[in-house]
């Protein structure tokens, strides 16, 4: 890996406000939000070993990305996939191969700066995030771009809110962290809110604990790698929480409901300098940062970007490295189509990168090992055909390739 920095204080406290605005809370005991109703699981969690599915591969695009967060799969079979550091919104085949460009680069209707997220929307439309332009554009099945709104949302009382969406439904809401320190919540937790486009209205539905931030002080170091909990909706709009504080999983239905899950035992592995690099590239691809642009007249606008400068980001020395790895990857969940819930484990550098899988009780019911280097970022599930997982593998020298692969659930 090549060395970074040095790197100013000053901006590592931007970086750690960064993912602390965009990183899903930590974990601890779960926190629930009122009128809720609440069951509890009887069956203990087990030690986590056993195998939920294997992934049988079915096709890889042949060029590599810069960076994929997520891809959308269409009705057709084919992917929408957008790279924010190519400055590319795809729509690919890849059993033939192929991929359509839409849209360009700019700030017109039908461009983007920064295309980052593609979410599913009803009608099989898509909310593309926009991170440049600090806006959310609809992009209809056809590929054309047909509305928008600005990520900046005014509230009543005077302040503004980014509504940056790491998750839909199948209505078309949009779900995403809070912001901690920042509306009076607790210190050490930040909440998870449903946001309506047409109404800009926000509802807190659960949430997540991180571990406290403290005062910025210029002689002190960042932790990395501190345990959070993580969380993810699924189509019908439930909310799962994934608990740091003895790894379990809590389900918040679109009822008012509440199932919350055993404790599950896991291995505590050692932090070396394989699993400290490995972190420094995540946090160079991942990071997300945003800027005020003033202009002529006062006007003011916010910009986002992902990644690091090349070269320009921090050191490993410039942060503080606990002992032991966190048992999974904040940001990482998923739910699939089949309503479980897959967790995605920090695993040494020496083991194959793992997902925990769960149910709608909190239940583990197993593990899938994935190729080295690999990750997933989105799942199929069409009807007439298998269900598949969409993974990303990095190579040697960063870059990233796209596969499909066939699930095959309990050996079917």
């Amino acid at each position: 890996m090549a060395k970074r920095g040095p790197f100013p204080k000053n901006l590592l406290r931007l970086l750690g406000m960064s993912l602390g605005l965009f990183v899903a809370s930590c974990g601890g005991e779960s926190q629930s939000t009122g009128g809720e109703s609440q069951s509890t699981s009887s069956r203990e969690g087990p030690d986590l070993e056993g195998s939920f599915a294997t992934l049988e591969l079915e096709a890889t695009y042949p060029e590599p990305f810069s960076y994929l967060s997520r891809v959308r799969e269409l009705p057709d079979g084919r992917l929408l996939a957008a790279d924010p550091l190519g400055q590319v919104l795809l729509r690919l085949d890849l059993e033939s191969g192929t991929a359509d460009t839409l849209g360009g680069q700019g700030a017109g209707p039908e461009e983007y700066q920064g295309p980052d997220q593609v979410l599913p929307l009803p009608g099989d439309s898509t909310l593309l995030v926009d991170l440049g332009n600090a806006r959310l554009t609809v992009v209809d099945p056809k590929g054309s771009f047909v509305d928008w709104i600005p990520m900046v949302r005014p509230r009543e009382d005077g302040t503004a809110r980014t509504i940056l969406p790491r998750f839909t439904d199948n209505a078309g809401r949009l779900y995403l962290p809070g912001v901690s320190n920042l509306e009076g919540s607790p210190p050490d937790s930040s909440s998870i809110s449903r946001f309506h486009r047409g109404e800009n209205t926000e509802t807190v539905l659960a949430r997540a604990w991180h571990p406290e931030r403290t005062p910025f002080d210029p002689s002190a170091k960042p932790p990395m790698l501190r345990p959070m909990d993580d969380w993810a909706v699924g189509p019908d709009g439930s909310v799962v929480v994934v608990r740091a504080n003895g790894y379990s999983v809590d389900w918040f239905g679109p009822d008012g409901g509440m199932v919350r899950g055993p404790p599950n035992t896991v291995e505590a592995f050692p932090v070396g300098q394989p699993e400290k690099e490995a972190e420094m590239d995540e946090l160079a691809s991942a990071a997300i940062f945003t800027s005020v642009v003033r202009g002529d007249g006062g006007t003011e606008s916010r910009q986002m970007v992902r990644g690091l400068p090349p070269g320009g980001g921090p050191g490993m020395d410039d942060f503080e490295w606990p002992e032991t790895l966190p048992v999974f990857r904040p940001m990482g969940t998923l739910v699939s189509p089949r309503g479980e819930v897959w967790v995605q484990r920090i695993m040494p550098q020496t083991m194959a990168p793992r997902y925990d899988v769960f149910d709608r009780d909190g239940l583990r019911l197993g593990s899938v090992d994935l190729p080295r280097g690999s990750r997933i970022i989105g799942f199929g599930s069409r009807p007439g055909t298998q269900d598949r997982v969409y993974l990303t593998q990095t190579d040697d020298v960063g870059l990233i390739r796209l596969g499909s692969y066939r699930l095959q659930v309990g050996g079917s």
